[in-house]
Parts: C-alpha cells; sequence; structure tokens
C-alpha cells in the first residue's frame, strides 16, 4: 500500500498544524491538497507542505483525485455539513473537537459517517499528550489508591482571545472539552452530573452570559468520585494542570516551562506545549486506516464529549446541576 492522500479542510491555526505534521511526521501518509474559503490561506499552507493543489471549498477538494480521508478544522457550526458531505464522497474523516455546536447537529454528522461506513476520529489530543498519559497509567496502575477526586487547571492566555465575539457556549465547547472528555478516561468512570459557574471577567467586557471567559465546572462521576474543571481565557500565559487525589496518595501533571506561554499573542503556546500530541493523534489516525481498524477516538468518545459540554453549558445557563441523562 502506498501513501494514504490527505486533504486539509481549513488553514487557521490547527489545520497549518496539522498540515505540517502529515508533511513531514506522520508516515504512510502525505498532504495532498488543501482548502479553505480563503484561498490564498489555502495556497500558502499547501505550498509551504508540499501539497498538490489549493482550493477555496471542501466540495473542490473531495472531487481532488485519490483522496483517501480529509482533516477538517473549521468552525465547529460547519462540521456536520463537511462530514456529510465527505462520508458520502466515500473519504474517511479526522474532525477536530468539537463534533459539532449542538447535540442534534453531531447526530447528523454520526448518522453520515455510519451510513457510508467510513471511519470517523474526534481531534481530543489531550489522549495522546505524553504527561497526561503517564498520568492516566499510574492512576490505573493504582499508585494513587482509589480515586477520589481530579482536578483540573485549563487557563489560556489573554494575548489570544480572539478579536471577535465567539458563539455563545463556546469556553465549554472548544476548552473545557478537553478535561471533560480527559475527566473520563483518567478516572475510568463516567460522569454522571455537571455544574457550572462563571461569568465574563476580562476587564471591559461589560455583563454578559453568552460566552463566559472563565468558569468552574464540577462534576459527579458513577461511583462517588469528583472532579473540578478550573478553565478561563484571560490567564496571563498557557496553564494546564491535573492532580488525582486517592485513597494513598495524589499524582500531578504540573504545567511545564514554555519558551512561548501565549502572553504576548499568538498560538505557538499550545502547539510547543502540545506538539507531541498533535503528531501522536494524526499517526492513530492513519494507522487504523492503514490496518483498517476501529476509530481509537471515534464516534462514541465524539458523542460523550459533545453530550458532557452541552451539560456544562446548559448548566452555566440555568444556574443548576444537570444530569448528563438529561441531554441525551
Amino acid at each position: 500500500m502506498g501513501d494514504l492522500r490527505i486533504g486539509v479542510i481549513g488553514a487557521g491555526s490547527i489545520g497549518t498544524v496539522h498540515a505540517a505534521n502529515l508533511a513531514r511526521h506522520v508516515p504512510g501518509a502525505r498532504l495532498a491538497a488543501v482548502a479553505d474559503l480563503d484561498r490564498e490561506k489555502a495556497a500558502a499552507c499547501a505550498t509551504e507542505n508540499e501539497a498538490d493543489e489549493a482550493y477555496s471549498s471542501e466540495t473542490e477538494l473531495l472531487a481532488h483525485p485519490d483522496l483517501a480521508a480529509v482533516i477538517v478544522c473549521t468552525p465547529p457550526e460547519t462540521h456536520a455539513g463537511i462530514i456529510e458531505a465527505a462520508a458520502a464522497a466515500g473519504k474517511h474523516v479526522f474532525c477536530e473537537k468539537p463534533l459539532e455546536r449542538t447535540l442534534s447537529r453531531a447526530d447528523v454528522a454520526l448518522a453520515a459517517v455510519e451510513k457510508a461506513g467510513v471511519k470517523l476520529f474526534i481531534g481530543l489530543n489531550r489522549r495522546y499528550d505524553p504527561r497526561f498519559l503517564s498520568l492516566r497509567d499510574a492512576v490505573h496502575a493504582g499508585e494513587a489508591g482509589r480515586p477520589l477526586a481530579v482536578h483540573f487547571v485549563g487557563r489560556d492566555p489573554v494575548g489570544a482571545r480572539a478579536a471577535s465575539p465567539n458563539p455563545p457556549g463556546d469556553l465549554f465547547f472548544s476548552t473545557t472539552v478537553h478535561e471533560l472528555d480527559f475527566a473520563g478516561v483518567v478516572m475510568q468512570s463516567p460522569v454522571e452530573s455537571v455544574y457550572a459557574a462563571g461569568g465574563v471577567m476580562a476587564e471591559g467586557s461589560g455583563p454578559a452570559i453568552d460566552d463566559p471567559d472563565t468558569a468552574i465546572t464540577l462534576l459527579r462521576f458513577v461511583g462517588g468520585a469528583s472532579g473540578t474543571i478550573d478553565n478561563s481565557r484571560v490567564a496571563p500565559g498557557y496553564d494546564q494542570r491535573i492532580e488525582v487525589f486517592g485513597t494513598s496518595g495524589v499524582l500531578t501533571v504540573d504545567n511545564p516551562a514554555a519558551a512561548d506561554d501565549g502572553s504576548a499573542g499568538g498560538t505557538a503556546f499550545f502547539t510547543e506545549r502540545y506538539g507531541e500530541s498533535y503528531v501522536a493523534e494524526m499517526r492513530a489516525f492513519v494507522d487504523c486506516l492503514r490496518r483498517d481498524r476501529p476509530s481509537p477516538v471515534g464516534p462514541h468518545e465524539a458523542r460523550t464529549s459533545q453530550v458532557l459540554a452541552e451539560a456544562a453549558w446548559q448548566s452555566y445557563r440555568e444556574e443548576r446541576l444537570v444530569a448528563v441523562r438529561e441531554i441525551g
């Protein structure tokens, strides 16, 4: 089997990361094409990474010869439509988190890949971070005893704030979703209820409820363990930590020193911190295609993380505890 030809849809910050990794760090695959509504951005990404062609729409890219799969890196509200089109064209799909803006639209995407018989891999890259995986393995090996609680810190630097307003609830769907997903992984137990509180805390922002920039999300796991997720988009620097407290000890992932903590703007801070995980998840995606194995982070994980993000957003809006079963 020759290299799998893969296209990237969306040439923004994460799309260019995946394009570069496909071009340089993922054996058995090559970047074939790049599409973006801004064709100049697509062309620059394609040229930088020696792709065959650049396009201004996913429709054009999906017609590119011998394409095996696509990487979807567009805004979340466009994901279902693109996934439907890709699945109908017989292309496997790697989709950046979240799967969609709403569970109903996420279910449209999931139905499309199931009907077409193509693979779906959701980009929850924390599952492939070496530090997080070491913690997971230590917890699962019993090094902290029986896990009682997990605490996450996931704070983005104020310098990386978007110039335009985010869609409603974006903090939970684009940021908290990572911790919501990994919480179940490390604790080996599903989340049964969620409570989220927070607000728009940035100076000069004024009161708003559509998208908090700072929030605390409380989790209750099946079996009684608890969790907290501390998120912000107005931190002085990038801060990514985990602590698991158990009956016989505490295990942690500390925030590593960074050459770029994001305080001056730009996006290098997250590619530096999670660079290894982006390569690892793309290798896992290509491996499952080449070996024709189930996606290791597939439809079930995509839907579960979507449901949890929606539970957190509903809790924040309604100021109450939300049972996961309420969402679906």
